[in-house]
């Protein structure tokens, strides 16, 4: 079979081949190790990069990186360069993974000028248009509509990004309109699918994250006691501001509480590069008095996440949508105890009580007395971390996933 991947991000092996540098881990490395060691199978990887480069990771797998423009804008050079490059490899299969770039609508499009639009399957990560309707949630519309001078120049403040992702969501319509076959994981990805494109053909196949997280076993002993790993404070859908109204409450009861959080410090960004929403979480944080409480880790690799996991007493997945969220998955691997809001396919992945707790996205103060309940159980909470991993194990089991995923290339191929 050949098979056609078009990514969104650079996989570690053609990151490494081309730099020479391995990259910090993607999920979809795991899956195209497992693919690569399958003789059956000739691989051709398109991704964007920094320009056009081409090579081989072996016989049986080459790529090619090409240049994008903005996410919400479309390409039609691309797309001719598309048509050119599958009427040359010729490929069985074309997968892409994820919608939310213009570049998948260019594969669309190439796919169904070259009459394999039937061959082609996308697979949900996010989706950009349903996430916009929850871009700002909680936020105060007098900061949504603010500009710093960092927002000014870019002409990207709150309600600018927003917009962006509402022109990036009418460019996916557009790419699962065409497409005949959709991969998805949860309930809600299979529902606003469904919505765009209902005679699309849904096929189920969860992910395999990447290996550091099905090695380690968190233990209370070893963590750091009232810690709160976060996933992200980059932008507002990973809700960090309802984090910092909940660690406000936690911290009366427990007066240790930190939070860990991947990232630069939004407290310490110069104010001419902070943007509205680095301003607001500033600003939060100073009403809340949390200033000496929060930890920035800076970039971390798969190894530096999964460090961050095992020490932490709890993750926190405030986000105000998510569909399958990596991190979350993450951490159920490692039984980790976790609290995460009630958004998107968060459901589909935790039960709420035996193996993690769920809370109503917009009540920080609901997140906040699931932390304080997972504090409380101290070495207890570990029965209740074991039962999340013992889920995700079956969620994320690898050779299961594989099998999934090449039942579907065969569909595809025939």
């Amino acid at each position: 079979m050949k098979l056609l991947w078009l990514c969104n991000m650079i996989p570690g092996a053609v990151k490494e081949a081309i730099t020479g540098k391995a990259g910090n881990g993607l999920w979809v490395d795991h899956v195209l190790q497992d693919l690569r060691s399958r003789e059956d199978l000739e691989i051709r990887i398109f991704c964007p990069g920094s320009g056009a480069v081409s090579g081989e990771l072996d016989e049986r797998c080459s790529y090619h990186t090409f240049l994008p423009k903005l996410p919400h804008q479309y390409m039609p050079e691309l797309e001719d360069w598309f048509v050119s490059e599958l009427d040359t490899f010729q490929p069985d299969v074309i997968h892409s993974w994820g919608v939310e770039y213009a570049h998948a609508l260019a594969m669309a499009k190439a796919a169904e000028r070259t009459g394999r639009i039937d061959r082609m399957a996308v697979s949900i990560q996010g989706l950009c248009g349903f996430i916009a309707g929850h871009y700002c949630e909680g936020i105060p519309h007098g900061v949504q509509r603010s500009y710093t001078f960092r927002d000014l120049v870019r002409q990207d403040n709150l309600l600018q990004q927003q917009e962006k992702f509402r022109l990036r969501g009418e460019l996916e319509k557009q790419t699962l309109r065409k497409v005949k076959h959709i991969i998805g994981r949860t309930c809600w990805d299979r529902a606003c699918t469904a919505q765009v494109n209902p005679v699309a053909r849904y096929h189920l196949c969860n992910e395999t994250l990447r290996t550091p997280f099905y090695q380690d076993v968190w233990r209370y002993q070893d963590c750091r006691k009232h810690r709160i790993f976060a996933p992200g404070c980059s932008y507002p859908v990973k809700g960090f501001h309802h984090l910092l109204a909940a660690a406000a409450e936690v911290v009366k009861r427990y007066p240790d509480v930190t939070i860990a959080v991947p990232g630069k410090s939004f407290l310490k960004t110069d104010p001419l590069r902070r943007s509205s929403y680095q301003k607001y979480l500033a600003e939060l944080t100073k009403k809340y008095g949390l200033e000496n409480r929060i930890e920035f880790l800076g970039s971390l690799d798969a190894e530096g996440m999964k460090q961050a996991f095992l020490e932490a007493n709890v993750f926190v997945l405030p986000s105000t949508i998510e569909n399958s969220p990596n991190s979350l998955g993450e951490a159920m691997l490692l039984g980790l105890p976790c609290v995460a809001a009630d958004v998107g396919g968060v459901t589909t992945m935790m039960t709420h009580g035996a193996e993690g707790f769920v809370y109503q996205s917009t009540a920080p103060y609901m997140l906040a007395h699931y932390i304080e309940q997972v504090f409380a159980m101290e070495e207890r909470a570990q029965a209740m971390g074991a039962a999340a991993r013992n889920h995700a194990l079956k969620t994320h089991d690898p050779e299961k996933n594989l099998q999934e995923l090449l039942k579907i290339y065969h569909i595809l191929e025939k």
